[in-house]
């Protein structure tokens, strides 16, 4: 992205900005910025996860398993996790 704007100033500060030369009071100076910025600042990533556990004994975890991975998904990722125990025979 590129984005170019006038300024006009005076000694308090910034006074005006606008695309075009701004008309100027006896005590302003006016100024050209070109600011150029890379798109990719604007993309935000996409974050998916699959988790499949397959041929695990029915008394192979604990709680205390799901709420480890949990806590240490959420410490190395910054994302909120929401993890549950779902027996055969509730789905």
């Amino acid at each position: 992205m590129k984005v170019k704007q006038w300024f006009a100033v005076n000694k308090n500060g910034i006074t005006k900005v606008r695309k075009t030369k701004p008309a100027l009071d006896w005590n302003e100076l006016a100024f050209q910025i070109e600011l150029v910025i890379p798109d990719e600042l604007f993309r935000r990533p996409t974050i998916s996860a699959k988790v499949e556990i397959k041929d695990v004994p029915n008394m192979a975890y604990e709680p205390e398993l799901v709420i480890n991975t949990k806590e240490l998904i959420e410490q190395q990722t910054g994302v909120k996790v929401e993890m549950q125990i779902v027996h055969p025979n509730e789905e």
